[in-house]
């Protein structure tokens, strides 16, 4: 309705004008731009929240990841902010596309968020860490989370702006928890945050967050692959890593969601962010066949674009930018088969 009522008020504004002196026709318009800075200033027209509900959306930045999560109550959290293919590269002059800049910060905007409450870096391969800096920048950042300290120079450079800008820097390590607005939070890895000597950023560093609301659990595993999940599984308890909702590690590659992680977290969703025809083939065929065989709806962003989950802490609603389509399953003859052939690859 908004829109609607700007549109007539535009229309009498506009008789008005024409009826006026040059003179009062400035004045009024003058009044009328005062009058539209502070409608755009308080952006009315931004999605509500869910109220009482817990929101997690996988955004589209290409090869690399950006989880935003609002809390029930508007608390926000983001985890990771995609990066450029040139970082892999090492071309730190790199001027091409920015995800932070180009696709995060004008979809934060268009929630209508200015403030982040935590900023999270899973890891600090460019993929993750390149779009933060311009977050940080853009957006008031209550504090940042990192895992394991590293030596990388957009590692540093992200460090020293929150530091500039007297953002208090949180190290993470498994047993961490919290809890806020009825949800909690448990940190599954890595092992140690920030205690370590630094040393190049690998896969294997990257923090593991499960969230729970309710009847209803979330992981986010960064780009944790085969080592830190056999771990993981080695170390977490009972149910404490299962997961309605898994965000595929390491944007499906081979390497990560092996079969007894996949059996520990025993999802019915899985949230694949890659880039479409990306040099790395990801996501793998052998890690879709895994899913399908264990019977996961799967949703990518290189198809669906960005995947928006939302509960209540009963149900669960995904909806995409891209129509979500059901991912085939597995022919059910065969796949035990397929599933024995799997688990000899993987040993």
């Amino acid at each position: 309705w908004w829109t609607v009522a700007w549109f007539f008020a535009a229309l009498v504004a506009l008789a008005v004008l024409l009826r006026l002196g040059k003179r009062q026709a400035t004045r009024v318009a003058l009044v009328c731009l005062a009058l539209a800075a502070g409608v755009i200033a308080s952006y009315p027209f931004a999605p509500r929240l869910t109220v009482g509900a817990l929101e997690v959306t996988a955004l589209d930045v290409g090869q690399g990841d950006s989880i935003l999560v609002i809390l029930p109550r508007g608390k926000t959290m983001l985890i990771d902010g995609g990066g450029a293919f040139a970082g892999f590269r090492g071309e730190e002059n790199y001027a091409g596309p920015d995800p932070g800049e180009d696709a995060v910060s004008p979809y934060l905007w268009s929630r209508g968020i200015r403030r982040l409450d935590v900023v999270a870096l899973t890891h600090a391969h460019h993929d993750h860490l390149g779009g933060l800096i311009a977050i940080v920048e853009n957006f008031r950042v209550g504090s940042l989370w990192i895992g394991r300290e590293v030596a990388a120079p957009a590692f540093a450079r992200l460090e020293q702006l929150a530091t500039e800008r007297h953002i208090p820097i949180v190290h993470e390590a498994s047993g961490a928890s919290f809890d806020r607005d009825g949800v909690h939070g448990d940190v599954l890895w890595p092992h140690t945050a920030g205690k370590e000597p630094a040393g190049p950023p690998k896969n294997d560093d990257s923090l593991v967050l499960r969230l729970v609301y309710g009847k209803r659990a979330i992981l986010l595993p960064g780009d944790a692959e085969k080592d830190a999940e056999q771990e993981i599984v080695a170390e977490t308890p009972g149910d404490a890593l299962r997961a309605d909702v898994l965000k595929v590690g390491h944007h499906g590659s081979r390497n990560s969601t092996t079969p007894e992680f996949l059996a520990r977290v025993h999802p019915s969703l899985a949230l694949i962010s890659s880039g479409a025809d990306n040099p790395y083939g990801h996501p793998s065929p052998e890690l879709l066949e895994r899913l399908a065989l264990a019977g996961v709806r799967i949703l990518r962003t290189d198809q669906n674009g960005a995947i928006h989950v939302v509960t209540d802490g009963e149900s669960l609603q995904v909806s995409c930018y891209v129509a979500c389509l059901v991912a085939p399953r597995a022919d059910a003859s065969t796949g035990a088969q397929r599933a024995d052939q799997e688990q000899k690859r993987q040993n």
